[in-house]
């Protein structure tokens, strides 16, 4: 089983950070057990480099994911959407701040999840901690000045 916490990152903050992202990667690990006296630090430091998940990941776009056509049944409440098949499945639950993505089986049906989410949002950062890793679901275009 695949666990990954996703994240809708700030857009300032996302430009910033990226090609950095092992310095949010420890962010992240400090913000799910922080020190007793920088909780409360953390937690505002979280709330400003992420936002809200908008509504429109589980509402009508849902209906738009590739997997429908690939042979994949869905089942969507108003906060959780789960893609399956014989050989994969992936829950995409959200949990205010944060969406929380649980894969087994093959990969497909979170590759599946996760482009439905790149394509509704640019700053989408997924952290896999049992893992180690961290990625931009839609690598940012850094801006070049003349």
């Amino acid at each position: 089983m695949r666990n990954y916490d996703l994240y809708l990152i700030e857009e300032e903050v996302a430009y910033h950070y990226f090609g950095r992202e092992q310095i949010l990667y420890h962010f992240f690990v400090e913000a799910t057990h922080p020190i007793p006296h920088l909780k409360e630090t953390i937690e505002r430091q979280l709330l400003y480099i992420t936002k809200s998940i908008p509504f429109y990941v589980f509402d009508y776009q849902v209906k738009q994911i590739d997997a429908l056509r690939k042979g994949y049944k869905m089942q969507k409440s108003r906060q959780e959407i789960i893609l399956f098949s014989k050989t994969s499945k992936a829950v995409l639950r959200n949990n205010g701040r944060k969406l929380t993505l649980i894969a087994e089986g093959n990969y497909e049906a979170e590759t599946l999840m996760f482009e439905h989410l790149r394509k509704l949002e640019a700053s989408f950062l997924a952290i896999n901690f049992e893992g180690k890793s961290i990625g931009w679901l839609s690598p940012l275009k850094q801006a070049h000045y003349i």
